[in-house]
C-alpha cells in the first residue's frame, strides 16, 4: 500500500501515519481537500465506526501570502478544535505533518469524526423547496446551545463563519458544527482578519471586528436561507416572510431582530435568541388557532346540547316524580276523607237507631236521661252539623 510521502497525485489508497487509509476524496474547499478514511486502529469494529474525514492543507497556491494564511487558518482549526468537546462539534481525532518525498514541502493533515450526514446548503439544493418551520426552530435551537458554549468557553471562541453549507445534519437530526477554519478566541484583539460570506456575514466582520452578536447574526441569515430557499441580501436585514408568507410572524420577528445591522439591536447572546424561539404565542398560527377554535366551539355546541339533554331528562324525571307524590298524597287524603265520612255514616245511622227506640220507650215510659237536656230551660240542638262534627256526644 502506498504512504503519503512517496504517492502519486490522485493514488488510492494510501496511509497516513500507519494509521489513516485514505480511500478516496470528498471534496475541496478554499483552504484543504477533504478525504474520506479509515482508522485502522479499529480493525475489529464496523466500516461504519471506523470511518474518519482528513483533512488536507492545499499546497496550490500561487501567492506565498495566500499560502501563509492557509496555513495560518488551518493551524488555528486544529488548535481551537483539539480544545473543544461539545456533541453539536465534529470531534478532532488526530492532527500531524508530512514531509512530501516528492516536492520536499511539508503537508498538514487534520483527522475528524466522520458524519454521516449532509450539510444544510446541500439539503436543500436537492429538496428544492424551504423546510418546514418546526423543523428549521429545532436546528436553529440546537445551533443556539452550541453557539452558547463557544461563547463561554475560556477563552470564549467566535465562530465567524456561520453558514447553511457549514451545518451538517446527521442520520438522527443532530446539528454538527464544521470548518472552524476561521473562528479565533474572542480575547485575541491583534486578529483582524476581513473573512467575510457574502449575506451570512454581518457589517462589523467586514473591517476585522467580531463577537458573539456577530455569530448571532449569522443564525439569523441561515434561518432566512433555511425557510426560503434564497440566500439573504449582504448587509439587509433578513425578513424570510416576504419571500415565504407561510413564515409566522413570530419567527419573521425573531430573523429581522437577529440580522439587525447594528449589534446592539440584535439579541445580545444565542442563550436569548433560543429563548425567542422556544418561545410560542398563540397567535403565531392563525389557521391552526382558527382550526383550533372551531373545534373547540363544536365541543362546547355538543357538550352544551348534550348536556341540556341531559338537564331535560332529569327535569322530566323530577316532575313525573313530584307529579306522582302529589297523586299519591292527594289519594291519601281522599281515602282518609271517605273513611272519615264512612265513620260518621255509621255514627248517624246508628243515632237515628238510639233515637228511635227513646222516642218508642218514652212512649210507654217517659224520656231518657240520654236525651234530657244539658240544664234546665235549654233545647237540645240536633242538627246534622252537630251530629257529624261531635258524633261522640251522641253516644
Amino acid at each position: 500500500m502506498n504512504s503519503a510521502s512517496g504517492r502519486k497525485k490522485n493514488e488510492f489508497p494510501y496511509v497516513l501515519r500507519d494509521r489513516w487509509e485514505v480511500v478516496h476524496r470528498l471534496g475541496q474547499g478554499g483552504m484543504g481537500t477533504v478525504y474520506m478514511a479509515r482508522d485502522l486502529n479499529l480493525s475489529t469494529l464496523s466500516e461504519k465506526k471506523k470511518a474518519a474525514v482528513v483533512k488536507e492543507l492545499r499546497d496550490d497556491f500561487i501567492r506565498g501570502e495566500d499560502k501563509e494564511k492557509a496555513k495560518e487558518f488551518f493551524m488555528r482549526e486544529v488548535h481551537v478544535l483539539a480544545d473543544l468537546d461539545h456533541p453539536n462539534i465534529v470531534r478532532v481525532l488526530d492532527q500531524f505533518s508530512v514531509r512530501d518525498q516528492l516536492t520536499g514541502e511539508e503537508k498538514y493533515y487534520l483527522v475528524m469524526e466522520y458524519v454521516q450526514g449532509q450539510n444544510l446548503h446541500e439539503m436543500i439544493t436537492k429538496r428544492q423547496e424551504p423546510f418546514d418551520e418546526e423543523l428549521v426552530i429545532d436546528w436553529a435551537v440546537q445551533v443556539c446551545d452550541v453557539l452558547t458554549y463557544l461563547h463561554t468557553h475560556n477563552p470564549p471562541v467566535i465562530y465567524r463563519d456561520l453558514k447553511p453549507s457549514n451545518i451538517m445534519i446527521n442520520t438522527h437530526d443532530q446539528v454538527k458544527l464544521v470548518d472552524f477554519g476561521i473562528a479565533r478566541p474572542f480575547e485575541d484583539s491583534e486578529d483582524n482578519t476581513h473573512v467575510v460570506s457574502q449575506g451570512y456575514s454581518p457589517p462589523e466582520q467586514y473591517w476585522g471586528a467580531a463577537d458573539p452578536r456577530s455569530d448571532v447574526y449569522a443564525l439569523g441569515a441561515t434561518i432566512h436561507f433555511l425557510l426560503t430557499g434564497q440566500d439573504p441580501l449582504a448587509l439587509t436585514v433578513s425578513s424570510p416572510q416576504s419571500i415565504n408568507p407561510e413564515v409566522s410572524d413570530h419567527i419573521n420577528e425573531i430573523v429581522k431582530r437577529a440580522t439587525h445591522q447594528d449589534a446592539e439591536g440584535r439579541y445580545q447572546c444565542a442563550a436569548d435568541m433560543k429563548d425567542a424561539l422556544r418561545y410560542r404565542p398563540v397567535i403565531e398560527q392563525p389557521e391552526k388557532a382558527k382550526t383550533l377554535y372551531v373545534v373547540l366551539a363544536s365541543i362546547a355546541v355538543i357538550g352544551f346540547f348534550l348536556g341540556g339533554l341531559v338537564i331535560l331528562g332529569k327535569l322530566q324525571d323530577q316532575q313525573e316524580t313530584s307529579t306522582k307524590e302529589v297523586r299519591t298524597l292527594e289519594e291519601q287524603r281522599l281515602e282518609a276523607k271517605a273513611k272519615e265520612l264512612s265513620e260518621q255514616e255509621e255514627k248517624l245511622k246508628n243515632f237515628k237507631r238510639l233515637l228511635r227506640q227513646e222516642m218508642e220507650n218514652a212512649q210507654k215510659t217517659g224520656p231518657s236521661s240520654a236525651l234530657t237536656p244539658p240544664a234546665p230551660g235549654a233545647a237540645w240542638e240536633l242538627t246534622e252539623e252537630s251530629i257529624l262534627t261531635d258524633p261522640e256526644g251522641l253516644k
